[in-house]
Formats: C-alpha cells, structure tokens, sequence
C-alpha cells in the first residue's frame, strides 16, 4: 500500500517498534530508530538496531560511542514510515521469559536518558510498571525532553506457550 503524500511536508515520515508475544516467543518488527529493550535480571539491552546515519557511523567506526552522545546526527533516520513507497522493516524474534521486562520506546527517551540509566530504572521500579514508565518520562523530561517521549513497558509473568495455530503456521510460509 502506498501511503498518501503531504506535499507541504517533503521528507516528514514516523518511526515505529512493533512487538507480538505469542507462543513464549516475542517478534519484533522496527524501522527508524525507536528501541526495544530488554532487562533480564541484571542484564539490560537494546534488541533493535537504529536504522540511522548516527549508527552507520558507529558502525564503521566513523565516530565513538562517546562522540554519538553528542553528536548533532541523532534524528537523521535512513528507514521511515511514510518518506518511500515502500520499506522494508527490520524483524527479528526471542525467546521470552518470566520476568523478562521490555521496553519499547521513542528516541525521545533515549536521546535524553542514557541507557544505563534506563537499565537502573526498569531494577528499580520493575515491580510497579506503571510507576516505572511515568518516572522515564520524566526523567526525559527534566533533562530537556527535546522530543516527543513514548514508553510502553511488557512484563513477562509467566509461561504462555500454546499449540500452533493456523496463524503461526501462516507467519512461518511468510518468513
């Protein structure tokens, strides 16, 4: 399907992280540079890759991960949603688990939180969701919020494994 053009904004496209649990597996389809993060006890990591001129230079080693903080790139995105006729978004899947936490979010909230921060946030707040999500918020917020902030936040409680449906059987033929 070919989106319906806005000439008065050339160029203007979104972003997007997408996320299906099903089967305790979770795919995750992105273009652009919204994230999806996991904590898994300790461990807090980024799942999706930027789809960004920032990190095609991380990448070849243009710049550092010091100099990207402060780089004047951060919202040239070379993947959107609306600028092509068509896109080719990223999709990836993993296995979750019971006590998985994930984060999808905006650049909004990790262009003005570092992501260790975020990692220490999601430990300390994981047991309260809804408390966690508002304080990323505004910790994005009280260091400048530049951007529009979106966080959504999808704890795994436990086991939700199920026979395949017609609809898996489906998602497999396409991949």
């Amino acid at each position: 399907m070919r989106p319906k053009a806005n000439h008065s904004m050339p160029g203007m496209g979104t972003t997007l992280v997408f996320a299906w649990f099903y089967d305790n597996l979770l795919s995750v389809a992105h273009v652009g540079d919204s994230r999806l993060y996991r904590l898994r006890g300790e461990n807090f990591e980024q799942l999706t890759r930027d789809h960004s001129l920032l990190q095609e230079q991380l990448d070849s080693g243009m710049i550092t991960a010091e100099e990207a903080r402060f780089s004047q790139n951060k919202n040239l995105v070379t993947r959107a949603l609306g600028v092509d006729p068509v896109v080719e978004p990223e999709i990836h899947d993993h296995i979750a688990k019971a006590g998985d936490i994930y984060l999808l979010c905006s650049d909004g909230l990790n262009d003005m939180v570092e992501d260790e921060e975020i990692g220490l946030t999601l430990q300390a707040l994981g047991s309260n969701l809804a408390l966690a999500a508002d304080q990323l918020v505004q910790m994005a917020n009280d260091n400048g919020g530049r951007d529009n902030v979106s966080v959504i936040l999808v704890k795994i409680r436990g086991d939700y494994s199920a026979p395949q449906s017609c609809w898996h059987k489906l998602l497999a033929l396409l991949k």
